[in-house]
C-alpha cells in the first residue's frame, strides 16, 4: 500500500465507511506505530508536529460541537484519525534524514574538482579520501579534487570550516582561503574566509600551522608566520598585514596527569605561571621581576585561562595584557 492509498483509507475511516477488516488494519497499524516509534525529532520538529496535530483535532472537534460529547461518535473518530494522519505524515517526513541533509548540502562537479556548499544553518561533515575531515560551517563551500596529487593535498575554502587533517609527512595539506594559504602535515585548525569580510582568520587547535600570504613573491619574501595551539592569525585584506594573537577561549593542550594540577598552596608565582604555560602552550612573561617573590594559593581547576589569570593577578596586585601570542604580567607586586 502506497502513501496515497493509505491516506484514502484514513479518509474512509474518518467518514465511518471502513469495512471491519479495514478498521482492524487501521487499529493494528496505530498500535504497532506507537509501540515501535523510534523517531528522533528535534524540538522544532516536535513542535511543528504537535501544531499540525492539534489543528486537525480542533477542526474536527468543533465541526461537530453541537452534539453531546458522549453521543459524538464522529468526535472520537476525528481525533483518532487526525492523530493517525499527522503521525503518518511525520513518519514519512522524518524517517529519511539523509534526504533532508542532501537537500541543504549541495555537491557540484567543477573543472577544479568537487565543490560542496552548505546552505544549512548547521555545520556539515565532509570526509576526504585521505581520511581528513572537514566540518563545513553554514553559508560556506569547499572545493577539493576527487584524488589528491602526489606532492600535496590542496583544498579551496570560501567561508568557514574546521579541518582535522590526517598526518602525512610526504604530502602537506594546503588550504587556500582567499589571499591566505594555510599549510600543515597533520593537525586541526579553523579557517574563516568570507568574501564580504575585511579579514581572514586562522585559529589553531592542535599541532603547528604555517600561514602565509598567497602571492607571487619568492618564498623567502612571503608574509607569513608559524602558529601553535591556542594561537591565531588575522590577515587584513586591505593593509595585507598579518596580526598574531591568542584564541578567545584557550583550551588545555596537555591533559592533566592528576586532578590537582591547578591547586596551589603558597606556591611561588613563577611555578604557577610555568604550569599555565605548559598546559596551554602559551608564553607568559613577567615584566616586573619583583612579582616573582609573590606566592599564590587557590584552586584554579576547571576555570578558563582568562579567569585563572584574573585571579592570579588580583592576588599579587598585578594586571595582564595580551600582546600578539604572548601574555605579559606587570604590577607593583604583593605587599
Amino acid at each position: 500500500m502506497n502513501q496515497y492509498e493509505f491516506n484514502q483509507l484514513l479518509e474512509k475511516y474518518l467518514a465511518g465507511d471502513c469495512s471491519p477488516e479495514e478498521e482492524k488494519f487501521i487499529q493494528e497499524w496505530q498500535d504497532k506505530t506507537l509501540k515501535n516509534n523510534t523517531l528522533a525529532l528535534s524540538e522544532s520538529e516536535q513542535s511543528n508536529a504537535k501544531k499540525r496535530l492539534w489543528q486537525r483535532i480542533t477542526a474536527s472537534a468543533f465541526a461537530e460541537k453541537t452534539l453531546p460529547f458522549y453521543q459524538n461518535r464522529w468526535f472520537h473518530r476525528s481525533v483518532a484519525a487526525s492523530f493517525l494522519i499527522v503521525l503518518g505524515c511525520a513518519w514519512l517526513l522524518f524517517r529519511q534524514p539523509v534526504l533532508n541533509e542532501n537537500a541543504i548540502t549541495q555537491t557540484f562537479q567543477t573543472p577544479h574538482g568537487i565543490e560542496v556548499k552548505n546552505t544549512a544553518t548547521n555545520p556539515r561533515q565532509i570526509k576526504l579520501e585521505d581520511g581528513s575531515v572537514v566540518i563545513l560551517k553554514a553559508n560556506s563551500s569547499v572545493t577539493y579534487p576527487e584524488h589528491f596529487g602526489k606532492q600535496s593535498r590542496s583544498v579551496f575554502l570560501k567561508g568557514e570550516a574546521f579541518f582535522n587533517v590526517k598526518r602525512d609527512p610526504t604530502k602537506p595539506f594546503v588550504v587556500h582561503a582567499g589571499e591566505l594559504v594555510t599549510e600543515v602535515l597533520g593537525t586541526s585548525f579553523t579557517v574563516k574566509s568570507y568574501e564580504d569580510a575585511q579579514s581572514i582568520e586562522v585559529l589553531v587547535a592542535t599541532g603547528r600551522v604555517s600561514v602565509y600570504e598567497n602571492s607571487t613573491k619568492q618564498t623567502q619574501q612571503r608574509n607569513g608566520l608559524i602558529l601553535t595551539p591556542n594561537q591565531k592569525i588575522i590577515f587584513d585584506k586591505t593593509s595585507r598585514k598579518l596580526t598574531p594573537g591568542i584564541v578567545e577561549k584557550p583550551v588545555l593542550i596537555q591533559p592533566p596527569t592528576h586532578p590537582a594540577i591547578f591547586i596551589f598552596d603558597e606556591t611561588p608565582l613563577p611555578n604557577v605561571l610555568e604550569k599555565l604555560e605548559a598546559a596551554y602552550g602559551l608564553q607568559i612573561i613577567v615584566e616586573n621581576q619583583i612579582l616573582n617573590q609573590c606566592v599564590f594559593t587557590a584552586d584554579l581547576n576547571e576555570l578558563p585561562l582568562h579567569t585563572q589569570l584574573d585571579l592570579i593577578c588580583k592576588s599579587v596586585n598585578a594586571t595582564y595584557e595580551q600582546r600578539g601570542t604572548s601574555i605579559f604580567i606587570n604590577g607593583e607586586g604583593c605587599k
